[in-house]
């Protein structure tokens, strides 16, 4: 069994070993789940979306295909986000194992429930911007946020190289109690390897 996510080639890296850990931790199938990303350069909602969803689909062993974009830029919420996703899928969308899911406003946000650790990591003092992660928005997104308290450490945060070290599998489980649209992206990868969802 082997669920796809398809998701912009900068965050298909930051994201890939924790998605993994995450699921392979909660999968109680007898069948070995497999889950893998998959880049779509630039932003996911592209007119070749259809064709990509259906050719992971023409894989046998594939249960699933999850696309994954952010809000910010582009889009004004999460809905409008996926709704956008389904249009660019077409016919596809339709079929049982196609999820769409956005990061609201961008995956770095699943990154801030951990910001009090990664302060301490830098060795630098900063208030949190909010208790409420996916609500940090377009005015100043979470990706900016972490790029200030980096650079209070004199270094510049990289999404692909610092991203996987705050979106562990565990960290992913903490952060969705805070992060509704990460909490039901991460359920549809349950519901689709036949886990538990996260409550």
């Amino acid at each position: 069994m082997k669920i796809i996510v398809i998701c912009e080639g900068s965050t298909e890296e930051a994201i890939r070993g924790g998605l993994r850990e995450f699921v392979q931790a909660r999968a109680t199938s007898v069948d070995r789940i497999g889950l893998q990303t998959r880049p779509l350069d630039g932003p996911t909602v592209r007119n070749k979306l259809q064709a990509i969803v259906r050719n992971c689909f023409e894989q046998t062993e594939v249960v699933g295909v999850v696309a994954l974009t952010d809000v910010y830029p582009a889009f004004k919420s999460a809905t409008d986000a996926k709704d956008a996703l389904r249009r660019f899928a077409g016919t596809e969308a339709k079929r049982e194992g196609f999820k769409a899911h956005a990061a609201q406003y961008e995956v770095e946000a699943w990154i801030l429930p951990a910001w009090d650790q990664i302060a301490k990591h830098l060795g630098a003092k900063a208030s949190p911007p909010g208790a409420r992660p996916e609500q940090v928005n377009g005015q100043k997104p979470p990706s900016h946020h972490l790029r200030d308290l980096f650079r209070r450490a004199k270094r510049d945060f990289e999404k692909v190289t610092d991203g996987p070290r705050w979106l562990t599998g565990d960290m992913l489980a903490k952060a969705a109690d805070s992060c509704p649209e990460l909490k039901s992206f991460l359920n549809s990868l349950l519901e689709l390897a036949g886990a538990d969802k996260l409550t």
